[in-house]
């Protein structure tokens, strides 16, 4: 069997605040868990840090925009993987430093390496794009490992309507803030391999962009089950 995905939670807060609150999830056993979050400040965003479910999050990668020389917003992808998570509500930090807006979405994916800490080695390897403008963003990866490795796309823009995800690409999440600042995380995945990782608006107007994409690694791809 290929790397599957569950959806665990996504939503979004339009509230000024330094630390937010997502619905409780219950992350299976060895499972890789993704978090991305996408959030707004009248300056440079803050980077998160997130806690909680008895897991160690720890950060893949982060990006700004809007726009690549004064950003508004930030885009950060967290890894987490346990054998006994627990159920509950992960928190998403900003050390006191209070943010105008926050998107998350939470998934996790099943049958994927289970080696090093904390999901390392079910993640092969990321990377990032921004734009200041573009009805789409790609997001590079290098060739992949294994024919059985699957992607996964996060993308934060100034959408305030939905955003697509990429031909073949399945969405996990599609989460908005319609108020000032607008702000939108589309999370997507597919169970094979894609090094041209993309997500477009769907009013197929420019936005301002910026992504994160990540080559996880099946199970029986030479890694522990």
């Amino acid at each position: 069997m290929p790397v599957t995905e569950n959806p665990l939670t996504g939503a979004s807060s339009a509230i000024d605040d330094s630390s937010y609150t997502a619905a409780s999830i219950t992350p299976g056993a060895n499972r890789l868990v993704l978090a991305a979050v996408t959030n707004t400040k009248a300056t440079l965003p803050d980077t998160p840090t997130i806690s909680g479910n008895g897991l160690t999050w720890v950060q893949l990668a982060t990006v700004t925009f809007d726009t690549i020389a004064s950003p508004l917003k930030r885009t950060t992808l967290f890894r987490a993987l346990g054998a006994s998570p627990t159920a509950g509500t992960p928190i998403i930090d900003f050390a006191g430093t209070a943010q105008t807006g926050c998107i998350w979405s939470f998934a996790e994916f099943i049958d994927v390496d289970t080696g090093g800490t904390n999901g390392s080695a079910a993640v092969v390897q990321s990377a990032t794009n921004s734009a200041n403008t573009g009805v789409s963003l790609t997001v590079t990866l290098a060739a992949f490992g294994s024919t059985d490795n699957a992607t996964y796309g996060a993308f934060g823009s100034n959408a305030n309507i939905r955003t697509d995800p990429g031909t073949d690409f399945a969405e996990i999440h599609d989460t908005g803030i319609a108020l000032a600042p607008v702000a939108n995380l589309e999370t997507e995945w597919r169970n094979d391999n894609d090094t041209s990782v993309d997500a477009s608006a769907n009013d197929a107007g420019n936005k301002r962009w910026g992504g994160i994409a990540v080559e996880i690694k099946f199970a029986a791809a030479g890694g522990a089950a």
